[in-house]
């Protein structure tokens, strides 16, 4: 047998004979911390993994290990015992305890012997450490994993540990486990020290050591020496583990399957993401509104994600600002706003929130991640500056000043420019038809940063109101998109956005100025948007923006006209801003009139009842008149009419701001108590209400909040604030807090976990010294921990008594000290065959026995002959069932898997294994209002020898599991992981997958080892290996003995006969009994021939006097 070495980086093997696995490097030495207790039973500090740890189907979030060789995960953190006797039953998957047990039994380090040492490795960022390498080595090895990287490991050392009482024995054992995880996987390796392991099994009264695991959710394993002979159960160093084919080693999975960790992909995220900060100048904030945003052209409506929990989005992007998403309910009020690195990347941002946030239990997560990505509100949010241009051109300038303009050329519209960026753009305009005036056919822009080069855009004017686009001198052709049952086109390049809506086609530069151009009644009309930091930088048509249109119509040498300038000078104004030389839009192709003079709005004259025809339906509106008088045509005044007044409206919008919340952001309430809470707004006419149903939350129009919570069903609260005056709407969620501690004392508001994925949060509690439990909700009492075996203990007092002959407290019992008389005395070599054990009777003067395998019937485990249960194939497939079921909950996967298999495994036998698929179909459509959550879950079970296992997975789980999903409440109320209330099932949501008859079920079980035994079934016993002296193997009253090579007859001799033959079939007389009935028949004969003589000679003589007689009388 190989020495595996494992004390250095890499894996090697050196083939020393007889030597098994040595322990990974343990003691102070090399850094690990010593920690005992001189006392029968002690616990160790508790471990609280960052990234929790996967057992079972659940993620436990902290462990301790005990003197008594186990590492448990306790419930709740004050739930700390040391179980100092191991089950009876070995483990089943429904034990009470979730822990991982290398080597459970009753230790006693209270008389100064043996110590324990551990030491923990966090490996969360890649730290190099070489025992996590050959852990993760052996991992790969054993388990076939070829991608293992270990996050966090716990090495475990019991050194010398003495077998209780301490102070009558001198034999100690020395272990070693390891806790290794990746976050999603887990698994645990056990090691002993090979000729370490010499606890005596003959001082072991009552109890028997347990080796594997259980998670306490239903899924466990218990180790291979379980099903060997005692005495070779005390010597796992001395054991070959097939899955690792060495000695003294045993490697198990933890996980039931394979999760993703968001605690762990939070951490690492936070690690390497730098902070941004919180606030700058020119960061860009989030419009306060939708409808305020929608009329915001730097920001594009987009989709992303679940919108039934992200609303409606507005994304924008500078490449020298950076971008900005931010996301709307359904009064158009701003939930919350985010930051992106990377413009158009919304899943790759929010990644790390859903982690951290959105699918994480732990909130001082999401308390880092808004340190690493501080929200984004609309405190700094500045509505950009619009200027337009529309009909037989008015020009609304960037202060707001309105003037009529009908150059006929190319003109600078607006020059921009700041310490980033620098824009342009620039129109060109025709005549009107025949008449003296003109109108925009043409636009072109250009956009220039630090970051970018020079982006031009140009608009065209084309035949029935189309209009063609060129982007760097390119013609562009639109991509068609479908978002929120809406079709946009749209064509995104580097630094600039295009979106075409019919006739409307928009341009985003950057992120920071935008361009709309309408064609309508063959003509171009457009509106710019330019941002804050343009203010005071800008000149042309669209004037100077500085607040201020008294100076609005400033020439290019400096002067300026009047605001209230006449049509004629101010005509002469626009002509400055011409050009002259090429503009972006190339040069005209038709020769323009060397003078152009229109027809100004105090010359329009005619047929007075014409002239009220064209206009009457403009009501008195300026430009819808003086379009329709210049064009003769009503449609081109009202078309004009239209564009100023959604202007306008578009203006006004822009700088509406919905109301203020103002109250406290974290709500804190005991479970029970009502609470009051005020919040205030800085508007008129507001009023309050509740977003969403909350249950235990009252909420007036007034804004007083009353909460009283009388449960931990999860709920997201949500204050919202409206205007009745301009029909905009704020949100507040405000943090939510419960205390469900029994004693509003033990509340700890600073620790907390969040209930699902909502805003409701559950205090910790710190409990006094004599409760437990997550809520402090349980008095600690004696009987918490078992007694010794066959040991009763009464409520609130104790244990009871040892059993006759054993001393103790009740809880810890041992062999009176008289017994120890015998503890020199050793068994002979080879005393009991067949691996029987030998051990020293202390009631028996100190004689050797043995402790015989089942099927041994003598003292000395020569003579076979007992039945025993057959050994089952590794390859035995399981029960396979799939189920159709259905919840209103809302419920998570992790708790319908725990759950059902909570439900499973109350059936009758407990033959239930676990889930091996859970998976949701036919999600709820979010438009249906339905909350009903359709799951298919396949569930196996393992089948056993026992005939009522064997009768019920056969014949009756069918209709079991039908009658086990009947509405019920599951009896374990500690945490909401297996409560889920599913509806009533019947026999066709339930269908078998795999089921194997009597038959093909005796195929995976065998009674080797036993020359002779075959296998027998009966609906009591089930499958058993029977010998066949136990069925008249011998004949004729011969007594059958099951040798090791098989059963063998001695035959006895009855009357007359003697049998023979292998089984005693032949019977044939005994000699003595031939010669004795020879000679008695010829005795016999003897006699009968000397009587026969007699009577023949009487005879003879009484003829002949007769005869004599009769003659004379005739004579």
């Amino acid at each position: 047998r190989p020495l595996w070495v494992l004390g250095d980086p890499v894996l090697w093997v050196c083939p020393l004979p007889h030597l098994g696995v040595l322990l990974f490097r343990y003691g102070q030495h090399v850094g690990d911390r010593k920690f005992v207790r001189r006392a029968e039973d002690f616990t160790s500090p508790l471990f609280e993994p960052q990234i929790g740890f996967p057992l079972g189907s659940s993620l436990r979030d902290s462990l301790y290990f005990t003197d008594n060789g186990q590492i448990i995960f306790p419930d709740s953190d004050y739930q700390i015992f040391s179980y100092p006797h191991p089950l009876q039953r070995r483990f089943t998957g429904w034990d009470p305890v979730a822990l991982v047990a290398p080597f459970w039994d009753d230790a006693d380090f209270s008389s100064g012997w043996g110590t324990t040492y551990y030491q923990e490795y966090v490996t969360l960022y890649d730290e190099h450490y070489p025992l996590v390498q050959q852990v993760e080595s052996l991992i790969n090895k054993f388990t076939n994993s070829w991608d293992y990287k270990a996050r966090w490991t716990l090495k475990v050392t019991w050194v010398n540990a003495p077998a209780y009482p301490a102070d009558w024995t001198f034999r100690t054992s020395t272990y070693q486990a390891i806790l290794s995880t990746d976050g999603s996987r887990s698994y645990t390796l056990f090691l002993y020290q090979s000729g370490s392991m010499q606890w005596d099994v003959t001082q072991r009264p009552g109890t028997s050591v347990l080796m594997g695991f259980s998670s306490g959710d239903g899924y466990f394993e218990n180790s291979p020496l379980m099903s060997q002979p005692l005495w070779e159960r005390y010597r796992p160093d001395q054991f070959l583990d097939s899955n690792s084919g060495l000695q003294g080693l045993q490697v198990y999975r933890l996980h039931r399957e394979e999760r993703p960790n968001y605690r762990l992909k939070c951490l690492q995220w936070l690690k390497s993401s730098p902070q941004w900060p919180r606030r700058g100048r020119n960061q860009i904030s989030c419009p306060c509104s939708w409808q305020q945003g929608l009329w915001d052209l730097r920001f594009q409506p987009v989709s992303i994600g679940d919108t039934s929990f992200l609303g409606r989005q507005l994304c924008r992007f500078s490449s020298w600002q950076g971008g900005v998403c931010c996301s709307y309910g359904p009064w158009g009020e701003l939930r919350e706003g985010w930051r992106l690195q990377s413009p158009w990347q919304f899943d790759w941002e929010l990644e790390p929130q859903d982690w951290c946030c959105r699918w994480n239990d732990k909130p001082y997560l999401c308390t880092q991640y808004w340190l690493r990505r501080p929200r984004v509100g609309c405190a700094g949010y500045r509505p950009p500056r619009p200027a337009w241009m529309f009909g037989d051109p008015h020009i609304t300038t960037l202060d707001g000043a309105n003037y009529t303009f009908n150059g006929l050329g190319d003109f600078l519209l607006v020059r921009a420019w700041d310490r980033n960026s620098s824009f342009l753009l620039q129109g060109r305009t025709a005549q009107t038809g025949s008449v003296q005036a003109t109108n925009f056919i043409a636009f072109a822009a250009q956009y220039h940063s630090s970051s970018l080069g020079p982006i031009a855009v140009q608009w065209f004017l084309e035949p029935n109101d189309t209009i063609r686009v060129l982007l760097n001198n390119q013609t562009v052709t639109f991509e068609t998109k479908h978002e929120d049952g809406e079709d946009r086109e749209i064509f995104n390049a580097t630094g600039v956005l295009l979106t075409r809506n019919g006739s409307m086609v928009s341009a985003s530069f950057d992120g920071t100025t935008a361009i709309t151009v309408t064609a309508l009644s063959n003509i171009l009309h457009a509106s710019s948007s330019l941002p804050e930091e343009y203010r005071n930088h800008t000149e042309g048509l669209l004037g100077v923006w500085n607040d201020n249109p008294e100076d609005d119509f400033r020439m290019p040498n400096g002067s300026t006209f009047s605001r209230g300038s006449s049509e004629e000078a101010l005509f002469h104004y626009g002509m400055t801003w011409k050009i002259n030389e090429t503009s972006l839009l190339g040069k005209k192709n038709d020769h323009l009139p060397s003078s152009f003079t229109p027809v100004f709005f105090s010359q329009l004259s005619g047929n007075k009842s014409l002239d009220e025809n064209l206009v009457s339906s403009c009501n008195g509106q300026r430009q819808c008149i003086y379009d329709a008088l210049l064009t003769r045509d009503t449609s081109t005044g009202l078309h004009t009419m239209m564009l100023f007044r959604r202007y306008q409206e578009m203006n006004a919008t822009l700088n509406q701001y919905p109301p203020s919340i103002h109250g406290p952001h974290v709500l804190e309430a005991y479970r029970g108590n009502t609470t009051l809470f005020h919040y205030t707004s800085n508007a008129e006419d507001v009023t309050f209400s509740l977003g969403n149903h909350c249950t235990d939350v009252k909420l007036f129009e007034n804004g007083t909040l009353l909460w009283t919570p009388n449960s931990l069903t999860p709920f997201t609260l949500e204050i919202l604030a409206r205007s009745t005056k301009v029909g905009l709407s704020s949100v507040l969620q405000p943090k939510t807090v419960v205390c469900n501690c029994s004693k509003e004392s033990q509340c700890l508001y600073n620790k907390t976990s969040r209930v699902g994925n909502s805003s409701l949060e559950v205090a910790g509690c710190k409990c006094d010294g004599d409760t437990f439990g997550h809520y402090c909700e349980r008095s600690k009492d004696p009987c918490e921990e078992q007694c010794f075996p066959n040991v009763s203990c009464i409520p609130g007092q104790g244990c009871e008594a040892c059993p006759p002959n054993l001393t103790g407290d009740g809880r810890h019992c041992a062999a009176l000290e008289n017994s120890f008389l015998c503890q020199n005395k050793s068994c002979p070599v080879n005393y009991c065959y067949n691996h029987g054990h030998c051990y020293i009777s202390q009631t028996l003067g100190c004689e050797p026995m043995c402790t015989c395998p089942p099927a041994f019937t003598d003292t000395r485990c020569f003579l076979a002959g007992n039945n025993f249960t057959p050994t089952m194939s590794p390859e035995l497939p399981l029960r396979v069932i799939q189920l159709s079921l259905s919840e209103d909950e809302n419920a998570s996967m992790a708790d319908v898997n725990a759950s059902v298999a909570y439900r499973l495994g109350t059936l009758a036998v407990r033959a239930f294994l676990q889930n091996s698929k859970v998976e949701q179909i036919r999600p709820p459509a979010p438009a249906s209002g339905s909350s009903t959550q359709h799951w298919k879950v396949i569930s196996k079970f393992q089948y056993r020898p026992w005939g009522p296992v064997i009768h019920f997975l056969n014949n009756q789980l069918l209709d079991a599991v039908v009658e086990v999903f009947l509405p019920q409440v599951p009896t374990r109320s500690e945490g909401s992981r297996n409560n889920v209330v599913f509806h009533p099932i019947s026999r066709e949501d339930v269908r078998d997958e795999m089921a194997l008859n009597l038959s093909t079920l005796k195929t995976y079980f065998s009674c080797s080892g036993y020359k002779g035994y075959h296998m027998v079934y009966s609906p009591q016993s089930g499958l058993t290996c029977v010998s066949p002296c136990s069925e008249g193997y011998c004949d004729h009253g011969g007594q059958c003995q099951h040798l090791p090579d098989g059963p063998r007859c001695s035959c006895v001799s009855f009357t007359i006969y003697t049998a023979w033959g292998e089984r005693c079939e032949h019977l044939s007389v005994k000699l003595g009994a031939f010669f004795g009935i020879l000679f008695g028949a010829l005795s016999v004969l003897l006699l009968l021939g000397a009587a026969v003589f007699v009577v023949l000679r009487f005879w003879g003589c009484s003829a002949t006097k007769y005869y004599d007689y009769h003659l004379d009388s005739e004579s």
